[in-house]
């Protein structure tokens, strides 16, 4: 099983009836949550992942290589996954509209538009193609944020200050239990009525709390002095458990 987020996973099985083996999956899913759920099959994690929009309300639905394009052929290419419509805005400058043009298209006549990884990719997407080994890797979190959208609209440095401190409370609670340094913070703002800002910064791995909190006012201090804040968010970014020093103590004000 590969986990992508709470509601959804892939599912590696060889099986001569994957339809059946679909609804004893729905059967246990609703035994255990009584919730109801759609299966899609594919011959590749992109062909399953695109067969469940079809398979919804609680059904099961195949795409292969075999049905591919007779399903999928001459809708947009923004129905594919990992194609929104900014992207799909940009495929159609290029005279790409439907999934059937982008799995005709030369990937390398994509490289001046998306770049020498995305071009090859997106052709790839277009005939449904990819990976069919389901990983089964444990996700790790590379990071952990917060944010808070306020009930007024923070204009005094004091109180911006006082919520950023909060925020970077909140942040070192959920990323204590990790185990793992801090390597970068990004910081958040939401002006009024609704400009988002970020900016973000690399700092030295570290475990302390007195450090991280200094470095986050930092860049709090970026603030427009007087300008409506409708929203802060603060995530804090993680060495990777490969990367992490060995052995590492943590310092004064450390967890």
């Amino acid at each position: 099983m590969q986990v992508l987020g709470w509601d959804e996973a892939f599912v590696g099985v060889e099986t001569e009836d994957p339809e059946a083996y679909a609804r004893q999956v729905q059967a246990a899913v609703l035994e255990r949550t009584r919730l109801h759920c759609s299966v899609g099959i594919g011959d590749t994690l992109v062909r399953a992942k695109v067969a469940t929009g079809f398979g919804k309300p609680a059904g099961v639905f195949r795409l292969t290589a075999g049905n591919w394009l007779d399903v999928m052929g001459r809708r947009p290419t923004k129905e594919l996954w990992g194609v929104g419509t900014r992207v799909s805005a940009r495929l159609a400058k290029l005279g790409i509209d439907t999934v059937a043009e982008l799995a005709a298209s030369n990937p390398q006549d994509l490289v001046p538009e998306f770049g020498p990884r995305m071009g090859p990719w997106y052709a790839e997407l277009g005939r449904g193609d990819g990976t069919s080994v389901v990983d089964d890797t444990p996700w790790v979190a590379r990071g952990h944020s917060r944010e808070t959208t306020f009930q007024h609209d923070l204009t005094d440095p004091a109180e911006v200050e006082d919520a950023v401190r909060e925020l970077a409370a909140h942040v070192l609670e959920d990323v204590v239990a990790e185990g793992r340094p801090v390597i970068g913070l990004t910081l958040k703002v939401r002006y009024a009525p609704f400009l988002t800002t970020t900016q973000g910064r690399k700092i030295p791995e570290t475990f302390d709390r007195d450090e991280i909190l200094a470095r986050a006012l930092d860049l709090a201090a970026g603030i427009e002095a007087g300008r409506p804040i409708r929203l802060l968010g603060l995530r804090a970014e993680m060495a990777m458990p490969g990367d992490a020093r060995k052995g590492h103590t943590p310092t004064r004000g450390g967890w």
